[in-house]
């Protein structure tokens, strides 16, 4: 995927996924729900075919729709319900790319790019070697995925 300059470069703290949500993970989780339910505009160098050159062109910052995020954040909660399957985990990063893919065009930045990310290094976290109790840690990954969730419905 194109890293765009307005890109999300910040992710869910590792421990707050093994170990349980902090304050700073709340706050991480507000950040990031105001940033995804907003639209914007910045500028970036692109290349203009007229003068055949790099020039400072505006790109519009298309925000996360609820419909974008309600359709992966329930498949998350009907794997809630059957209990953590590290395959069917793992399967979400294909499906929300899958929505990144739908999304783009081109011309726009999409949110939806930040959203995947995010969750893609998340769910990374999750099924990790590194983290001894992988249930323990699915459920950090749906709490602070609510609170994402949660904070990006309150700023829309």
């Amino acid at each position: 995927m194109k890293k765009w300059k307005e890109q999300w470069d910040e992710y869910i703290p590792a421990e707050a996924i093994r170990n349980g949500v902090t304050d700073s993970t709340i706050q991480f989780a507000e950040r990031f729900g105001k940033h995804l339910a907003k639209n914007g505009k910045h500028m970036e160098n692109r290349y203009n075919p007229k003068t055949k050159k790099e020039e400072p062109s505006p790109v519009e910052e298309s925000k996360l729709t609820s419909n974008q995020l309600r359709k992966f954040f329930g498949e998350v909660k009907r794997q809630q319900m059957t209990g953590y399957k590290e395959s069917s985990f793992l399967l979400l990063k294909p499906k929300l790319a899958y929505a990144v893919g739908r999304a783009k065009d081109g011309k726009k930045y999409y949110k939806i790019e930040d959203l995947y990310n995010v969750l893609s290094n998340a769910i990374d976290v999750v099924s990790d070697k590194e983290t001894t109790d992988k249930q323990q840690a699915f459920k950090n990954f749906i709490a602070i995925f609510e609170a994402i969730v949660a904070y990006h419905k309150a700023a829309e």
